[in-house]
């Protein structure tokens, strides 16, 4: 079975009925632009909280270019006296904030606002700012030009400095550590394929469709412990021949689907052709005679790896269709998800072994298909590629013509569907769904400001072991101390043609109520449009709600919960579907309070015992330098109070996810031949009058 479906006087009469219509699309259109004009002041504001939060705890010299760092220090601006390029930038402002009447003839104000302005500029590129120093500003410290009273929105952060004092004795220590390496963490890479189909008379026109692996997809020093294939054909009992890097995997009739890396000899010869830090294909070749050949839009490849490398997570820009070829033309559904507020969509496809004339066309799937014609087409004779383009404009303006917007599109998958050559025509070459080239781009704000302390962690979530289901509930853990990102599954999907089930999807934590994220009602009362194609359920920590307003905290450290309820006519099989939890840890803990030591007596290091989730065996890792005293993470746990080291490990290991105790382990394993490195600040101004430092982000268009 294929999976497809798809009495007054009348002038009196008259004025009135357009003086309503007029008045109703008045105040639709400004309810709209209230709800979206929350959601991007909220992203606005979620900028000046990071912008703030990697100024507090990144230190300048992995901020600034080392040449600037240099002429500073040459300059003065950066007084080596008073602090040093390894401190965050807030750590050097409110030095220099606090110390300034003690070394009038220093001009510390001026070096603070040079350093904190070049910083600014650089950052929030298309954003106007303004910062304010206990209530100071100067040129130095906002946008040239800028106008927050011209703005409609203004996104306000606020930190307060703590450990500093305006004009007191310096006293007391402060510490902060950090690692620039990881030992060990486990993390994940799935590739999910879209609905992918061609005409196939007999076993002599099989679809080839590969799936690639970019070289930077994995770091060069994973070591894949793990590797499932999931099969499902476009049809039902379809042959498949089963390729990695041009080696031959396996071959076989498939009915519905199959896992096959539990065929016997297949994972590890998977394990072996598979190589990190290159460029992989896995390829299939179907075919179902006198049918299509293709794939139903369930299949992944999903690779559990570990790896030293801190941060392999990547926000993607373009989301790549798979590379098809066949010799009758080529229908493929590109699911996306777009972890962020969209702003812009730009689409190509190229299709080779074509002539000018066979067709290129595009369309958005949402509750019918949606076409959209291109903005401009190219035609190389040399290569027989034909190329077509859709810009933003073209997309935005012809979605809004059929009441659809990007809000819609933002922070959940789409559905797009591209077909290349004529269904009926026999290409000999076979047609070509060049993957490589063809492609959506897309522009969105993204959740989190990346440094290189940022290690982030993808895992699986366990689904119920149900088949075909009209309802089901998904459960999954949040670690504490971690950033939560988003989480993604992918369903087979069975929709009967010419019924209208309703679609609720809601969301549930400690933090929020349960929420519809998705409410189709049959009866038209629901506010989302109906999905036809609901194989993906995606969403982000902070996303819309089925009325499309924002919907902040959807995902929440604790257990979080997804579930589904479908009318009859809509069945989704969780035992055949996967799901993920993308989250990140900050491997840093930045200067925090004043403490009346700085470390234990007879100490400049630590050898610390500590536990990580991978296993529960103690591990050790050496922090500062000889000599070292060994202590446990209990230990620091009770003398944080006391030592600014101790508390600043305790600050790190809370940041990976645990105290580093048996009974609250940290989510990843550090090296053994990499130390944890602290930095102090002794004599420091102690806590009287803390710095309050407030920016302000918005845009005035």
């Amino acid at each position: 079975m294929k999976r497809r479906g798809f009495v007054f006087t009348l002038d009196a009469m008259l004025a009135l009925l357009l003086v309503t219509l007029f008045v109703t699309s008045i105040a639709a259109i400004t309810s709209e632009n209230q709800v979206y004009s929350t959601y991007l002041r909220s992203q606005s504001k979620y900028v000046a909280q990071d912008t703030l939060m990697m100024l507090r705890t990144v230190p300048l010299n992995q901020i600034v270019p080392g040449d600037v760092v240099e002429q500073w220090e040459k300059d003065g601006t950066l007084d080596l006296d008073l602090v040093d390029p390894n401190m965050n930038p807030l750590d050097i402002v409110a030095t220099y904030w606090a110390t300034e009447p003690i070394y009038p003839k220093k001009d510390l104000r001026h070096k603070a606002e040079v350093i904190l302005g070049y910083i600014l500029n650089q950052t929030l590129s298309g954003y106007n700012y303004e910062m304010l120093i206990n209530d100071y500003t100067s040129p130095y410290l906002r946008r040239v030009g800028g106008n927050y009273s011209k703005a409609p929105d203004v996104s306000p952060a606020t930190l307060v400095m703590s450990g500093y004092a305006y004009n007191q004795t310096p006293r007391g220590y402060m510490a902060r550590a950090y690692l620039t390496k990881i030992g060990s963490k486990e993390n994940t890479y799935t590739i999910r394929g879209g609905y992918v189909y061609a005409s196939t008379p007999n076993s002599d026109y099989p679809v080839t469709v590969r799936y690639i692996v970019p070289a930077n997809a994995l770091p060069s020093d994973a070591n894949v412990e793990e590797i499932e294939w999931f099969l499902e054909p476009a049809w039902v009992d379809s042959h498949y021949d089963v390729y990695l890097n041009g080696h031959w995997i396996w071959s076989g009739n498939v009915h519905n689907n199959l896992m096959v890396s539990d065929q016997s000899g297949v994972e590890s010869a998977l394990k072996t052709y598979f190589v990190p830090g290159q460029r992989n294909v896995f390829e299939v070749r179907v075919y179902k005679s006198g049918y299509d050949g293709g794939e139903d839009g369930a299949q992944y490849i999903r690779i559990r790896y570990t790896t030293s490398v801190p941060s392999t997570l990547k926000f993607p820009r373009r989301f790549y269709w798979e590379d098809v070829s066949a010799s009758y033309g080529i229908t493929a559904w590109k699911y996306f998800f777009v972890p962020g507020d969209l702003h812009s969509l730009n689409i190509q496809i190229s299709a080779g072994n074509v002539s000018e004339d066979d067709p290129i066309q595009l369309s958005f799937l949402f509750d019918r298909s949606i076409p959209v014609d291109p903005t401009s087409c190219t035609y190389d004779h040399d290569t027989a590629i034909k190329t077509c383009y859709w810009d933003n404009s073209t997309i935005s303006s012809t979605l809004s013509a059929h009441g659809y917007n990007y809000k819609q599109i933002s922070s959940r998958y789409t559905t797009v569907i591209a077909t290349v050559g004529d269904e009926d025509t026999d290409y000999s070459p076979k047609i070509h769904l060049i993957g490589e080239q063809s492609f959506i781009e897309a522009d969105y704000s993204v959740p989190i400001v990346l440094s290189q302390y940022t290690v982030d962690i993808t895992e699986p979530i366990a689904l119920p072991d149900q088949g075909f289901t009209q309802s089901f509930s998904v459960s999954f853990d949040v670690p504490s101390g971690v950033i939560p990102l988003w989480v993604t599954f992918q369903f087979p999907w069975l929709y009967y043609t010419g019924s209208n089930p309703y679609q609720r999807i809601t969301v549930d934590n400690d933090v929020i109520s349960p929420t519809y994220i998705h409410d189709y009602e049959s009866d038209g009362t629901g506010p989302s449009p109906f999905i036809y194609a609901l194989a993906r359920i995606g969403y982000t920590k902070d996303t819309y709600d089925a009325y499309y307003q924002p919907l902040k905290n959807a995902i929440a450290e604790g257990t979080n919960i997804i579930s589904v309820s479908l009318g009859n006519g809509y069945y989704l099989e969780p035992r055949n579907g996967n799901g993920e939890l993308t989250y990140a840890i900050q491997a840093y803990a930045g200067y925090g309070d004043v403490f009346p030591y700085f470390i234990h007596p007879g100490c400049k290091g630590y050898n610390i015992t500590y536990y990580w989730q991978g296993d529960s065996n103690p591990h050790h890792i050496l922090a500062g330098d000889e000599p070292y005293c060994d202590v446990t993470t209990d230990e620091l746990l009770q003398n944080r109070t006391k030592y600014a080291v101790d508390d600043a490990i305790i600050r790190l290991f809370n940041n990976l996810g645990g105290n580093g105790t048996l009974t609250s382990p940290i989510l990843i394993e550090l090296p053994k031949s990499v130390n944890i490195d602290f930095a102090s600040m002794g004599n420091i101004p102690g806590l009287f009058q803390p710095i309050q430092i407030t920016l302000r982000v918005w845009r005035e268009d």
